[in-house]
């Protein structure tokens, strides 16, 4: 009997033992399942290659307490909102990711046909909802080691006007965007090109210890673009929002040349930082997504079509030289100058309501940008 009880017991505790261990084999199967730490995310999330694509949808939490949305098809240069939101581009689901800061990338090596300069990235928002330009030349002063705020530059150093419009033979006449910006970049506005930015850059300079020099190379072929990449020097220059198709919108002629200007919405500005020939990637350090990647061929085609407008900031002693392979060197512009008949001064509720006659139905203004809003 006694011997019987001992038998009973002995399996009775092995039955124990061997139910124990196969909880927990099934408890260590099933509990790996954890969101990977922020190393495995920025790997898989920041890829520059093609074959770890991004999310289709990401939820990213920027340096200024925005999130936006980073979508693929951003990344090839679908036209999508200025205000990042893809979640219409793919029917797939994606968990959302939350990250602090997304808006530089680590530098990576790279082969002969790829280039990326690493840069912090500065929003123009809330501030300038129209301030693209002079905010890329932040990014830029800042990449030069200048300690630059956009707000400053916009309010000290950037060539703004109202338009000054006058009409003279049937035709309006007012100021150019390629020398001034025309309205407030912290409110609306048209815009400007590269001659304005140029200005703002050399009083900056001037003013905080020079050592660098500013070269319009407006009208360079985007081959030369890619050059002053890869002598590791990036390129302020002009395109649309979301590389989405330039539209259209108003024609005047310039008060100091006579040169008729043709206004088209969805000018953009940013600073090119890299490019990724196999890939057919170029990539944007840009004021209002961050950093992110268009098709290379979309970008040159919107490149063109905003005037091939572009700027760089060199050191002095530096020592680099790219060979300008442009079809048309710089900015063509009539030499005759317009007649100065009295010109009669534009306030800004003139200028504003000028702007309402054009038939403008945008909304302008950090909360309520839209496809047709200039940045």
């Amino acid at each position: 009997m006694n011997e019987l009880i001992t038998r009973l017991a002995v399996i009775t505790v092995c039955v124990i033992v061997l139910a124990a261990a196969v909880i927990f084999i099934i408890a260590g199967r099933g509990g790996n399942n954890s969101v990977p730490d922020g190393e495995s995310i920025s790997e898989s999330f920041f890829s520059e290659g093609t074959e770890d694509a991004l999310p289709a949808t990401a939820s990213v939490t920027l340096s200024e307490s925005r999130s936006v949305t980073v979508s693929t098809a951003e990344t090839t240069g679908a036209e999508t909102s200025p205000d990042g939101e893809a979640a219409e581009a793919s029917d797939t689901d994606v968990t959302s990711v939350s990250r602090t800061i997304i808006t530089s990338r680590v530098r990576k090596e790279y082969d002969n046909n790829s280039v990326y300069i690493d840069m912090e990235n500065v929003l123009q928002l809330p501030e300038l909802p129209v301030g693209c330009e002079i905010t890329a030349l932040t990014i830029l002063l800042r990449h030069c080691g200048f300690d630059a705020d956009k707000t400053d530059l916009a309010k000290n150093y950037l060539p703004v006007s109202w338009g000054n419009a006058r009409s003279e033979d049937g035709k309006t006449y007012k100021d150019s965007f390629f020398d001034y910006f025309i309205g407030d970049p912290f409110s609306r506005g048209y815009g400007c090109f590269s001659n304005a930015i140029e200005k703002a850059a050399n009083s900056y300079i001037a003013d905080h210890g020079g050592g660098f020099t500013v070269k319009n190379i407006s009208g360079s072929h985007p081959d030369v673009l890619y050059d002053y990449l890869a002598a590791d020097v990036p390129v302020l220059c002009w395109a649309t929002d979301g590389m989405i198709e330039p539209e259209f919108y108003e024609t005047w002629y310039d008060n100091a040349t006579g040169e008729q200007l043709d206004w088209y919405l969805n000018e953009h500005c940013f600073v090119l930082a890299g490019f990724n020939m196999s890939a057919d990637l170029v990539t944007l350090n840009d004021p209002m997504k961050g950093i992110i990647d268009y098709n290379i061929n979309r970008f040159e085609t919107r490149y063109d079509q905003m005037h091939r407008q572009a700027i760089v900031i060199i050191p002095d002693g530096s020592g680099v030289s790219v060979t300008t392979r442009s079809e048309n060197a710089e900015t063509q512009v009539p030499e005759t100058q317009a007649s100065e008949p009295d010109i009669t001064e534009t306030s800004e509720d003139d200028f504003w309501n000028d702007f309402t006659e054009q038939g403008s139905e945008m909304i302008w203004g950090a909360e309520e940008l839209t496809d047709g809003d200039q940045y």
